[in-house]
């Protein structure tokens, strides 16, 4: 939370300390008036005390009146002090004890904790005395600032000297209280935002721990701890994403190698079966796959069709494409894919190797393997193609170039043997090509086998943060991970087989925890856990049954136990 928030609440809660201060002010101010009038009744000193008192009181009112969340009012407070105080000593003809009234004001402004409602009073206080005091003494005795005799100058020195230490120590508590309750308030604030966070914390982690990893948690709205599990949730997502693509990738490989292997010794079949897959798994419209093979009658290489998929329904064209005609042409020349979206219908129409196609899209990937090209794929859609597919697609088109090439080598290979008797050293030619090949799909293998294990480390690293408990039904403890059972000290097997109560205490919480799991409902608390010590921590806890399986799953938060006895 941002300090200027805090900041707001500790005004507010300073605010509602000033409103129970105004109305004990208040309180003190009528009690000056009353007693002005109950003074009056005995001297006949009514015209002072009404007069005086009325302004007095009515200065007060309309400062509040105008200025109703103004420090402005304890100042004016403090002034109707001091002029009460003046009011009471005229009344009593310079009674010296009405000089005290100052200080019971004095001490009344402690409420408001705010040193400086101090100042206006104490000034009135020793203007007031120093000019009522010269005037006495200078001959005009109706003042009435005193009934002594005679107070000599350093007598009034002192007068005011411990007048103004009174001030002081009052002012000093003001200061020192207004610190306290500041300090009181900053540590509720902190402790209130804790819990709130706590609470954020917990439905948010209950959320992943049910596999939602869109559920949203405002990073600038939450403590160190939230944003841990922002970071949590973040890289599970990244995950995720990362075993959605590659199982896009490996799943695509795997069923393309497949097919490549049932039709390796026929081109068309291969290049008809490989397309139609294509099309749907990359969702395309319309798809088409050239050969490049040496034209006899032109003497030259060209690109022939050698199949057109459109709309789930195989398309029989007989298309040439010579090498830097067009798009598929410039594609086989550049040996690098070409992505085009927005593409007009009869720029398609008249460059596409798809005849009447017409959508936006267009993606030409060379089948490259060994840097020669063997081919193109085609293909065309009413939508983007993204990234992963324009790696899969080039992934698979090694494959299909390497199967092509292997396939062309090996119709090569019989027509020159049948020609010519194709020498022993050509053979092995083309077997080690087909080696080269083999340690290709060797390597994609081994690729795959190390994410297969950075999953496996990801997973590891989130075991070691939280604390996983598997349970039958009845409570009774299936696996136990080493972060939970060496947090309560003990061994993995020493708590196989033994029941959750001994490690959970069963109160209230906990039974109404457990039938909620019983019940086939998900649920989070937190739990009271025994060490192996003696010990008692509580955590929080996130419960779900297993789908298909007879058994519940506790997660425990490790890493921030509620409280430790």
């Amino acid at each position: 939370m941002s300090d200027t928030s805090i900041d707001v609440r500790v005004r507010e809660h300073f605010q509602q300390i000033y409103q129970r201060a105004d109305r004990i002010i208040e309180i003190g101010l009528g009690c000056y008036f009353v007693f002005g009038l109950g003074i009056a009744w005995f001297y006949n000193t009514w015209m002072i005390a009404l007069t005086v008192g009325t302004l007095t009181i009515s200065m007060y009112a309309v400062a509040k009146w105008f200025f109703p969340k103004k420090v402005l009012n304890q100042h004016i407070a403090g002034c109707a002090f001091a002029i009460f105080m003046a009011q009471f000593i005229y009344q009593m003809h310079g009674l010296f004890e009405m000089h005290f009234f100052a200080f019971i004001g004095v001490i009344m402004l402690i409420v408001y904790q705010n040193w400086k409602a101090f100042i206006p009073i104490t000034l009135l206080i020793i203007i007031h005395h120093s000019t009522f005091a010269y005037l006495q003494y200078t001959g005009y005795e109706e003042v009435y600032f005193t009934q002594l005799d005679y107070m000599s100058l350093s007598t009034f020195f002192f007068h005011v000297g411990l007048t103004g230490v009174i001030i002081s120590l009052c002012a000093f508590w003001a200061y020192d209280f207004h610190l306290h309750t500041r300090k009181a308030q900053l540590s509720s604030i902190k402790v209130q935002d804790q819990l709130v966070y706590s609470e954020q914390n917990m439905a948010f982690a209950a959320e992943i721990a049910k596999g939602n990893l869109d559920v949203k948690q405002n990073r600038e709205e939450t403590n160190e701890l939230g944003r841990s599990l922002i970071d949590m949730q973040q890289k599970l997502k990244d995950a995720k994403q990362r075993e959605q693509r590659e199982r896009f990738m490996n799943v695509g490989l795997a069923e393309v190698g497949d097919i490549l292997r049932k039709n390796a010794n026929s081109p068309e079949d291969l290049s008809e079966k490989v397309l139609a897959y294509l099309v749907k798994y990359v969702e395309a419209n319309q798809g088409a796959v050239f050969i490049a093979e040496h034209d006899q009658e032109r003497n030259e290489q060209v690109l022939r069709m050698a199949t057109c998929y459109a709309y789930e329904k195989k398309k029989f064209e007989d298309k040439v494409v010579r090498l830097g005609q067009g798009l598929v042409g410039q594609t086989f020349l550049e040996k690098k894919t070409t992505h085009l979206t927005k593409v007009p219908q009869d720029y398609v129409n008249i460059t596409s190797g798809l005849g009447e196609a017409t959508p936006g899209h267009l993606l030409i990937v060379p089948l490259i393997v060994n840097e020669n090209v063997e081919g193109i794929i085609e293909l065309a859609s009413f939508k983007d193609f993204p990234s992963d597919t324009i790696q899969f697609l080039e992934k698979v088109g090694e494959s299909i170039a390497s199967v092509i090439a292997s396939s062309q080598a090996s119709l090569r290979t019989a027509r020159l043997l049948e020609e010519t008797k194709t020498s022993e050293e050509e053979l092995r030619a083309a077997e080690e090509e087909m080696r080269q090949n083999n340690e290709e799909l060797q390597a994609i293998q081994e690729e795959i086998s190390r994410k297969e294990q950075s999953q496996a480390a990801l997973f590891q690293a989130v075991q070691q943060s939280i604390g996983i408990l598997e349970v039958e039904p009845d409570g009774k403890i299936i696996q136990v991970n080493d972060t939970l059972a060496h947090y309560l000290n003990y061994a993995p097997h020493d708590l196989r087989g033994q029941f959750n109560e001994k490690i959970i205490k069963q109160d209230k919480g906990y039974t109404s925890f457990w039938q909620q799991l019983q019940a086939g409902k998900a649920s989070q608390t937190s739990l009271q856990l025994q060490h192996k010590r003696s010990d008692v921590s509580t955590l929080a806890v996130a419960g779900n049954p297993v789908a298909g399986q007879d058994t519940i799953m506790l997660l425990f938060w490790i890493e921030s136990p509620i409280e430790v006895v």
